[in-house]
């Protein structure tokens, strides 16, 4: 029995929906933090947090057996975006 393409599909069309509402998740928490460092007078980015950040996604796709560079570019992408909402949050 093989599988057809559509059924193939349905289980990309699910792994998107679980990971918009991923993504939603993220920025709803960004946006917290956005609004913490405003309350407390502190900058946009924070390296090392992003630096650490780098290392977990890279050991989290070689364990899930997902190439390294495409999780590299899918974070750079989210921290680029998440980076800029908490400075238009905290700056105005």
């Amino acid at each position: 029995m093989t599988i057809e393409l559509a059924t193939l599909r349905l289980a990309v069309d699910a792994a998107d929906a679980a990971l918009m509402e991923a993504l939603a998740q993220r920025v709803a928490a960004v946006r917290a933090i956005a609004e913490w460092k405003r309350a407390h007078a502190v900058g946009v980015v924070d390296r090392t947090r992003e630096d650490a950040l780098r290392a977990q996604w890279a050991e989290r796709a070689a364990t899930a057996g997902v190439p390294t560079e495409l999780a590299a570019a899918v974070l750079t992408a989210v921290l680029d975006r998440c980076r800029a909402e908490v400075a238009r949050l905290v700056n105005g």
